[in-house]
């Protein structure tokens, strides 16, 4: 089901391609972004850029070493909180890193 603020516009562009105010390929991308907005559920999200993917990679790949880091020095230094939470990232990072490569 379409949003009602988003089939008023579409109404509105039709007018305008009518009357002649706008052309047919300027209808065409306006149409194409009402239907790609954020208001508009009934689109699949879009993917992201390959550079910001990468970045999101390198930045669980570090945080898991920080956590392989937090548990040894949790150990060493008997830190329950520090070496807990290295456990938990090392559960977490790899089911947000298989979320990632999925979306794909």
């Amino acid at each position: 089901m379409e949003n009602v603020s988003n089939v008023s516009s579409e109404e509105e562009l039709l007018k305008l391609r009518e009357e002649g105010k706008i052309s047919e390929q300027e209808y065409a991308e306006l149409l194409r972004t009402i239907r790609r907005s954020p208001g508009n559920k009934s689109r699949k999200e879009l993917p992201a850029e390959p550079q910001f993917q990468a970045f999101r990679k390198r930045i669980l790949v570090g945080g898991l070493v920080i956590c392989i880091i937090g548990i040894v020095f949790g150990l060493i230094l008997n830190l329950p909180l520090v070496w807990g939470l290295g456990i938990l990232g090392i559960i977490v990072v790899p089911i947000k890193y298989h979320l990632i490569n999925k979306r794909q």
